[in-house]
């Protein structure tokens, strides 16, 4: 299936005083904190759903800043994917690939947008690479 609800809990930005010369090494990395199994309830009937807690960190290179984004979504599947994902979090803490896939690239794809603005904000550079728009001669 896939998410049905998502939000933000928390945003935790920071620039360092740093002189920076040179390429800048941006590190990413997205963080499942929690999976937690849940009632949703829609038209009159009560589904199992997992409320995914998230973290997605940004940290810039040579101490020049940081970039922290804390949330949760909700995750609707069968009750055999719901209970199968719940079992495996509590002992090994992953969830199983069809899941981690969609909530990654959810995940991904949700804060994109927001980190790209924090780091403007605060004049880091881009934590995500940008296309780049070049004018010259058409290459046949």
């Amino acid at each position: 299936m896939g998410v049905v609800g998502f939000s933000f809990s928390k945003f935790d930005c920071k620039r360092n005083p740093v002189n920076v010369s040179g390429g800048i090494e941006v590190k990413h990395n997205i963080n499942i904190k929690q999976v937690e199994k849940t009632s949703l309830s829609v038209g009159g009937s009560k589904n199992d759903v997992l409320k995914i807690y998230f973290m997605f960190e940004i940290v810039y290179g040579e101490n020049m800043g940081s970039l922290l984004v804390e949330g949760d979504l909700i995750y609707a599947d069968t009750k055999e994917i719901i209970e199968e994902t719940v079992k495996s979090w509590s002992i090994d803490k992953n969830l199983n690939q069809t899941v981690s896939e969609v909530v990654f690239k959810f995940i991904y794809n949700k804060t994109a947008v927001k980190v790209l603005d924090l780091a403007d904000s605060l004049g880091l550079p881009s934590p995500i690479p940008l296309p780049t728009v070049s004018f010259g001669e058409k290459k046949q």
